[in-house]
C-alpha cells in the first residue's frame, strides 16, 4: 500500500495497541488519518532536507505511546506499508 499526502505541516503517530498504529497528518486544507497493525516499526526517511520545528516522543510505561513532529513547512510525504510503516519525504 503506497499512500501520497501533501503539505503536511505535522505528523502525530499512536501506538494505539500492541502492533497497532495510527499516523495523522495534519495538512493545509485537511486532515489525513492512516491505521494500521502488526507493525514492526516505523521509518522516517528524508530525501529532501526537512526542518522540524519541534519533536516529541512519549515512550513511558501507563501512558499511551506517542512521536509528534512539528515540520518547519509543508511536505509532501509517501507512506508505504510491508511490515513496517515508511514515512518519506518527496
Amino acid at each position: 500500500m503506497d499512500e501520497k499526502v501533501f503539505d503536511v505541516t505535522m505528523i502525530y503517530i499512536q501506538n494505539t495497541a500492541a502492533g497497532n498504529y495510527s499516523l495523522e497528518f495534519y495538512c493545509r486544507n485537511k486532515n489525513i488519518k492512516l491505521n494500521f497493525s502488526n507493525v514492526e516499526g516505523i521509518e522516517l526517511i528524508a530525501k529532501i532536507p526537512l526542518e522540524l520545528k519541534s519533536s516529541f516522543v512519549q515512550l513511558a510505561e501507563h501512558l499511551p505511546k506517542v512521536w509528534n513532529m512539528k515540520l518547519g513547512y509543508p511536505t509532501n510525504f509517501k507512506i508505504s506499508y510491508s511490515g513496517r510503516i515508511t514515512i518519506e519525504s518527496m
